[in-house]
């Protein structure tokens, strides 16, 4: 075969991919519409704009239950490290707080998309700091039934919905110490 037909061929799979990608999507689209509303958190057009100057006075006026480690933003992505210094702290309550930080976020400014946050815990008298959760939520994909769902989510282990919906890993550590062993 000569080289004018491998580049025709390549033309021609590029143009049937861009043309197809996009019916794709609003198939997938169409079918979440066709059988139920979905409520997203839209960016509050009077919210705060967090920055180098507000930052860490915002995020540290929120009520938590846990301490925090560091905060951070770039790029519309705020990196927040929640520290669990009590062994005693209950899962509802690291919940509660995961979901203020995500309301705190998406509900509350205009500019945050993405929020990447930790929970630590910390060992003072060992000096030791050990990765409990991990999430990763993005505004445009939760809305506030997922949110209300995260704050009240209780003492039990999440439900796979919430884990995807917020891209929440568990390390053996979370599952051991705080998770009721009756449970899972």
């Amino acid at each position: 075969m000569n080289r004018t037909w491998w580049i025709g061929a390549a033309l021609l799979v590029t143009a049937v991919s861009a043309a197809l990608l996009p019916r794709m999507e609003s198939l997938h689209s169409s079918m979440l519409g066709e059988h139920r509303t979905v409520e997203t958190l839209s960016s509050a057009k009077d919210g705060i704009i967090l920055g180098d100057a507000n930052l860490v006075d915002s995020v540290g006026s929120l009520p938590f239950s846990m301490s925090i480690g560091s905060v951070g933003l770039e790029d519309g992505v705020l990196s927040l490290d929640l520290k669990i210094t009590d062994s005693r702290l209950q899962p509802s309550e690291v919940y509660a707080d995961m979901a203020k930080a995500f309301l705190f976020a998406f509900r509350d400014t205009e500019n945050i998309d993405q929020v990447m946050l930790r929970i630590i815990a910390e060992d003072k008298w060992l000096g030791t700091a050990r990765l409990l959760l991990a999430a990763d939520a993005r505004r445009q994909e939760l809305s506030g039934e997922l949110l209300r769902e995260l704050q009240t989510a209780g003492n039990l282990p999440l439900p796979g919905r919430l884990k995807a919906a917020f891209r929440i890993s568990e390390t053996s550590l979370w599952k051991n110490q705080f998770i009721p062993a009756s449970s899972g």
